[in-house]
């Protein structure tokens, strides 16, 4: 992994080269020019009004990177205005290594941040990939779970995004009770966006989390719709076209697919067969569990699916 880049903007000559060499120290890469993305800007500024020199920093910079003022000559604790600066730390300039930590907790902790999905908190693609491509080679040990809400774009747009996302986190949280009951230690779970969540455990454990979901899922989801809603069992919603579309009570789709089969050798295929798993088990009312059984994947005489 690479080391993260710290932008250094106005610091004092005679304070570079102890300012460089405490963030080498910690594992940082100083930088005094803006030829790659940042991921953390330290700013050395006069108490006066530094408010300017923070915006004119910041622009162009996406996601917002955070940003560290060195107060010249002031304890931080007389400048008062950091919060009004958005700006997520200030220091006194007397102590390099101080910046440093300072500078390595905010750039490891946005690495993660980024790495999460902003809705539920959870880890994103980018930690699953590699959590999958690191577990798959040891044969009979990854079951992936693919949960999956039927009918939740009706959903949103019966109740709008707001009440979408809230059950999007209400599923989370849920997931992560079951994984925590039925689950050895070693278990990830994860959202991928929208309505799909991925979780990893052992292949021994997974019919027990899959169906401890749906039925908590089951005895839940009802709460969450409207009282008229609950009796009729469903919402109806106007398409483009201006039809009424029925969507019943929303269910929960568990596909599973484990490590088990020699010829699934990447998380690519992995994701072929979950899709198809998640289709199929779709096409059916209600929720429902769709374990894959098979031993292999591949018809005789093809090539192993990639």
């Amino acid at each position: 992994m690479s080391a993260p880049v710290i932008h250094l903007r106005d610091c004092p000559p005679e304070a570079l080269q102890g300012v460089r060499q405490a963030l080498l120290g910690a594992g940082l890469l100083p930088e005094d020019r803006l030829g790659v993305l940042p991921e953390v800007i330290v700013l050395w500024v006069a108490p006066e009004d530094p408010a300017g020199q923070v915006a004119a920093l910041r622009q162009g910079l996406t996601p917002p990177v955070p940003a560290v003022l060195v107060v010249g000559g002031a304890h931080p604790g007389d400048y008062t205005g950091v919060i009004a600066l958005d700006v997520d730390a200030c220091l006194s300039e007397a102590e390099p290594k101080a910046l440093a930590r300072t500078c390595a907790l905010l750039a490891w902790c946005r690495r993660r941040f980024l790495q999460t999905s902003p809705l539920t908190g959870l880890p994103g693609n980018a930690v699953l990939a590699a959590e999958i491509e690191r577990r798959l080679p040891r044969r009979g040990e990854l079951a992936v779970l693919a949960f999956d809400l039927d009918t939740f774009k009706g959903y949103n747009d019966r109740y709008g995004y707001a009440r979408g996302d809230a059950l999007l986190r209400w599923l989370g949280g849920l997931l992560l009770g079951c994984l925590s009951a039925t689950a050895r230690p070693g278990w990830l779970l994860g959202h991928l966006g929208g309505d799909d969540f991925l979780a990893l455990v052992h292949p021994e454990e997974a019919p027990a989390v899959a169906r401890t979901a749906i039925a908590r899922f089951d005895a839940g989801i009802a709460a969450h719709y409207d009282p008229e809603d609950r009796e009729a069992g469903g919402i109806s919603t106007t398409s483009r076209t201006g039809q009424s579309v029925w969507h019943p009570l929303a269910s929960l789709t568990v596909a599973q697919v484990t490590n088990e089969a020699e010829d699934i050798t990447h998380s690519g295929a992995l994701a072929g067969i979950l899709a198809e798993l998640k289709a199929y088990g779709k096409s059916f009312a209600g929720s429902r569990y769709v374990p894959d059984r098979r031993r292999t994947h591949t018809p005789p005489g093809a090539e192993p699916r990639t």
